[in-house]
């Protein structure tokens, strides 16, 4: 476990592989500020080949969860790594986790929690865990999850323009394989190979095709409503002025 309290500098990564480390988990952000050491910690990581895990410690500040996501896709987290949250109360968990399936990363937390991946601190063994830290810098992988190579849980990227339906075609489940992240979603293929998600955790998605046929229903039907609840037609004239008409008054 590293972070801006050991310098950079002051690991040797050479001697941490020889003694067989395989792993590191750096913390990567607290609040909503980047740790200081984070990225020259993965940088010297990756030149020895040990695999590169984050966490993010909380604090309970605004945008701590949009940070903690934009500061791991730009020090370069891998998809299919794993990211853990340290010292948030549980009903937090949920807003952190939504968000990192969002870049593809695994998630886990610093407390029993059966849904995530358990990483529990303390210098007698747990009796449940998949993460087990004995001292500050050292601990022992249960499952061997952090060994393993990150998978990137989205299958190759293709087109964004689905092709015309053919032999093959359904409607159903599946994972993105337009470059879209969230996992499992409600979509279709045109041709039974390539997967478009439709309705994702994280809302639904809209194509250039789907906006081009919403446009084409939208256009003379754009209206507003005053506070008092008249309804305007907006409209535009050949000179490109845009006028609001009422309801009703025809023009």
């Amino acid at each position: 476990m590293l972070s801006e309290t050991q310098a950079a500098a002051d690991v040797d990564w050479n001697d941490l592989v020889a003694n067989g480390v395989q792993a590191a988990l750096i913390r990567l952000s607290h609040g909503v500020t980047q740790d200081l050491a984070a990225a020259a910690h993965i940088a010297n990581a990756k030149k020895v080949d040990v695999h590169v895990h984050g966490y993010h410690e909380y604090e309970g500040v605004d945008d701590e969860v949009p940070f903690s996501l934009n500061n791991g896709v730009e020090l370069g987290l891998a998809q299919g790594a794993y990211m853990f949250l340290v010292g948030a109360p549980i009903d937090a968990a949920l807003g952190f986790a939504n968000n990192w399936l969002s870049a593809g990363w695994k998630i886990g937390t610093s407390d029993v929690q059966d849904d995530y991946y358990q990483w529990i601190t303390g210098a007698d063994e747990p009796s449940v865990y998949d993460l087990w830290q004995f001292d500050d810098t050292h601990a022992v992988d249960s499952s061997g999850q952090l060994l393993l190579d990150p998978i990137d849980p989205n299958p190759p990227i293709d087109s964004t323009t689905p092709t015309a339906p053919k032999a093959g075609a359904y409607v159903g489940y599946g994972n993105d394989t337009s470059g879209m992240l969230g996992g499992t979603s409600i979509g279709y293929s045109t041709d039974g190979i390539n997967f478009y998600a439709v309705i994702t955790p994280f809302g639904i998605i809209f194509r250039d095709g789907d906006v081009e046929r919403m446009s084409n229903l939208l256009i003379n039907k754009l209206k507003l409503q005053s506070p008092n609840g008249t309804v305007f037609n907006l409209a535009v004239s050949d000179d490109g002025v845009l006028s609001a008409v009422k309801e009703g008054d025809g023009g």
